[in-house]
């Protein structure tokens, strides 16, 4: 199997079917959902092409050279798409799911903040020393390039991540699960391989480690990305109304 065969298959069928879904579904926030997921979409191919870059040109993980179009750079054009298309997949799950739930806006004082805060930074700490070992390389360039963002996310608006922790754990969870799924399939099926060298060694049905905590971290900073730019969103709408209204 292609990488471009592997995408067809594992995210723009499924981003088509759940694309059906959402349009008759017509449910809440559909044009916050819309601008969130064009700039995430955005975000994550900025954020992710130099980086990326760097783990192909390090040998941290390569592609079957007869499994790709071609590349931009040293990555695949099809791992450009891949940004893409994982980053809408998420997306549209979550605007499945924010039709069964209601979005709460006001922001809770939770001691899980500070815990969350706490953890993440941690991690990060994980990720830097991480670097400084052969076999962990990868998980550090995961953590260190990762965590930055999640913090970021947390800081301005873990209080309303917390107040909707129902719709945010499922709006990660299963997406990560699939693509722990696909992304085994795909090591298994040689479309791309990752190094030894720079990997702990600990698989789970196959799945380095080093995979699953990829997956799990930026399917996280999409449901983040997509809870926060709704609520806070409604939350400015109503301070510049509050605003107008304190000036007519």
């Amino acid at each position: 199997m292609t990488y471009l065969e592997f995408l067809i298959l594992f995210l723009i069928i499924p981003i088509t079917v759940m694309g059906v879904i959402c349009r008759k579904l017509n449910g809440p926030h559909r044009k916050e959902w819309t601008w969130a997921t064009l700039t995430l979409v955005i975000l994550a191919l900025v954020y992710t092409t130099p980086w990326d870059n760097y783990l192909v040109a390090s040998n941290v993980w390569w592609y079957g050279k007869d499994r790709v179009l071609g590349t931009i750079g040293y990555v695949p054009i099809e791992e450009y798409l891949f940004f893409i298309l994982q980053t809408v997949f998420t997306g549209l799950w979550f605007y499945i799911l924010q039709t069964k739930f209601s979005l709460i806006k006001s922001p809770s004082n939770s001691y899980l903040r500070h815990l969350g805060s706490g953890f993440y930074i941690f991690m990060f700490l994980v990720g830097a020393y991480s670097l400084s070992v052969t076999n962990m390389k990868y998980l550090g360039l995961i953590l260190v390039w990762a965590i930055p963002i999640l913090i970021l996310q947390w800081a301005i608006g873990g209080k309303y991540l917390i107040n909707n922790f129902k719709l945010f754990t499922l709006s990660f969870l299963p997406p990560t699960i699939y693509f722990w799924v696909a992304d085994a399939l795909a090591i298994e099926w040689n479309i791309w391989a990752i190094s030894e060298t720079y990997t702990l060694g600990l698989k789970v049905g196959g799945l380095p480690l080093e995979e699953a905590v990829f997956f799990l971290v930026t399917n996280l900073m999409v449901a983040q990305g997509l809870i926060l730019f709704i609520v806070m969103r409604k939350e400015l709408q109503k301070v510049l109304e509050f605003k107008r209204a304190l000036l007519s």
